[in-house]
């Protein structure tokens, strides 16, 4: 399972955001608590590919992977 920090901004009023997790699973990893993680289910290349045409209230304009 992959996790994800990641910037980007909000579709709604273009606030950005920096350092928020994303679990690559739909479980919380080992060593965090759910309050930790900011949206689970999104593989890298969802992550890759996220635009403001996508479904997701938010764009995602950096990542790095914290752990594999």
């Amino acid at each position: 399972m992959k996790l994800f920090k990641v910037n980007g901004y909000w579709k709604n009023d273009h606030a950005e955001f920096n350092g928020y997790l994303i679990s690559e699973s739909d479980d919380c990893p080992k060593g965090y608590q759910d309050d930790d993680i900011f949206f689970y289910g999104l593989s890298e290349d969802d992550i890759k590919q996220s635009s403001v045409s996508d479904a997701l209230e938010f764009v995602i304009t950096e990542y790095t992977i914290v752990e594999n």
